[in-house]
């Protein structure tokens, strides 16, 4: 019998020796190190896991802001979330990590000072500094998100989800098709929270607008996100598309960890 695709990838972490990580910048200094958490991940014992995981958020998503390293590390991430020799609970907050680098609200420059996502009235986003990390972390976790939707094609997990909210441009159809299913209770597994991520990341990949309605209803059933979006606690004019991609991220994150372990994810 053929191997699902997710056990047909190679070593995930090839090529991980080639790129000069002490030259690469992680915005508060060296880079020096990330590739050691990364190897960590595929650890067998799951604190040292957890630890390398905890550490590469750290790294590469410092208060929501990404950097060199962010960009760089992207394609390895991408390759352990898409393998299933990869221990689970690891894989699944590799995805996460990999949704939260997209929705990153700002990034590095090169003296490491912070430059954010800001828009004008019309809702048309303005220029950042340069290097503008921001954007090529994100194009990053587009160019290697489908490799993850591929060999998770048909499974029913909240990290898909996420994933799916952050990109929702390069969603395969069989992922769609899983999404359509979570959200539309077809999933016996999924929890309430779940199916309210998977109906928000059904709406992005259907491209449907993201208005003030359409916001409302996907906040309506949880007080906090309600609560920030009528305070406006989202930067000013930020497009609703973003928004509700970060509302998605939010809840599924939340029923993967709970409340409590949300807290400081991308939307909180």
């Amino acid at each position: 019998m053929e191997l699902p695709p997710a056990w047909q990838r190679p070593d995930p972490l090839r090529g991980l020796e080639a790129v000069p990580w002490n030259d690469l910048s992680d915005g508060r200094g060296t880079a020096r190190g990330v590739d050691e958490l990364l190897r960590r991940v595929t650890d067998e014992d799951p604190d040292v896991r957890a630890t390398a995981l905890d550490g590469l958020v750290a790294r590469l998503l410092p208060e929501d802001t990404v950097s060199e390293a962010s960009a760089f590390a992207v394609p390895f991430l991408a390759e352990l979330g898409a393998n299933y020799k990869v221990a689970p609970d690891a894989r699944d907050r590799v995805i996460f990590l990999l949704a939260a680098l997209a929705l990153a609200g700002c990034g590095f420059t090169e003296d490491g000072k912070r430059t954010w996502r800001r828009w004008n009235a019309v809702g048309r986003e303005l220029p950042r500094l340069s290097p503008d990390w921001v954007t090529q972390t994100r194009y990053a976790v587009a160019k290697a998100a489908p490799k993850v939707f591929e060999s998770l094609s048909n499974a029913e997990v909240a990290c898909v989800v996420a994933l799916a909210t952050a990109v929702p441009e390069v969603v395969p159809t069989q992922t769609a098709h899983v999404v359509w299913g979570i959200a539309h209770g077809a999933s016996r597994q999924a929890s309430a929270v779940l199916v309210d991520a998977a109906a928000v990341a059904h709406h992005l990949v259907q491209g449907q607008e993201s208005d003030h309605w359409a916001l409302l209803g996907a906040a309506q059933d949880h007080p906090d996100l309600l609560r920030a979006y009528e305070d406006e606690e989202f930067p000013p004019n930020q497009p609703g598309d973003l928004t509700m991609a970060l509302m998605g991220y939010r809840l599924a994150f939340r029923a993967a960890y709970g409340e409590e372990s949300a807290e400081g994810q991308p939307g909180y």
